[in-house]
């Protein structure tokens, strides 16, 4: 069996890629600890068609956003790597790749170079921007299942009937918020935790999310991670 596992990096680490980076290090730790991790993120590039609808003529990728978008990738995984290394993988366990082109093509070109056992992406969910994205190109996760030249783990957040306890899942859902955004002033109210971190997206919360949030705020205060304040009758949760 390859000892290597390929786990695919959106570019604004999203909660869902943060949820299949936990599962990753997990499955590392507790069952195969000499497993090497590569994550990948796949910049992009544009499409162009011809003068005649259904007429494919090929990609671009324009140098100088290449740059900028490449530099923000390996920051991306920089951050993805942190948060490996602490739930215990070790540093020489985890290898940063930087691709451009099709997110599927590349996860199933690098599977076949680097010969890995197992791709692990995150579920992107069924949000209404990501449905009419399926609808045209289909589900990532999907096309992926059919193409992989080896098994594949779509790691899904779960419902929260699911959760024993949501307050911990809130809590830990901000932590990790807060380490991957460590130099950025971040400011929370429990209505926007509640709908930002649950494990359902919603396009309101329920009164169970929302007191699950403040709970989950008032221990990160209480802890001394983070600072309460009161705006204009409002009380906000900040980090400095």
């Amino acid at each position: 069996m390859n000892k290597r596992i390929l786990l695919g990096v959106d570019a604004d680490l999203s909660f869902n890629t943060q949820y299949a980076l936990r599962t990753a290090g997990e499955f590392m730790m507790q069952i195969a600890p000499q497993v090497d991790i590569i994550l990948l993120h796949v910049i992009p590039t544009i499409q162009t068609t011809g003068a005649h609808a259904g007429f494919y003529t090929g990609q671009i990728s324009f140098a100088a956003e290449n740059s900028i978008l490449r530099k923000k990738a390996t920051e991306t995984l920089q951050k993805a790597r942190l948060l490996l290394q602490e739930q215990g993988v070790l540093p020489d366990r985890c290898e940063c790749i930087v691709r451009t082109g099709g997110p599927v093509e590349e996860l199933v070109k690098v599977a076949l170079e680097l010969q890995v056992a197992v791709i692990i992406v995150g579920s992107r969910g069924g949000s209404a921007k990501e449905q009419i994205r399926r609808f045209f190109v289909g589900s990532i996760s999907h096309r992926l299942l059919k193409y992989a030249p080896c098994s594949v783990m779509i790691t899904a957040v779960p419902n929260p009937a699911q959760i024993i306890n949501l307050v911990n899942w809130y809590s830990e859902a901000i932590t990790l918020y807060l380490r991957t955004h460590s130099q950025a002033l971040s400011v929370f109210t429990p209505q926007q935790v509640a709908q930002q971190f649950a494990p359902v997206k919603k396009s309101s919360p329920g009164r169970r999310e929302v007191h699950a949030a403040t709970e989950a705020l008032e221990q990160l205060a209480e802890k001394g991670f983070l600072f309460r304040h009161r705006v204009k009758g409002e009380l906000r949760y900040v980090n400095d």
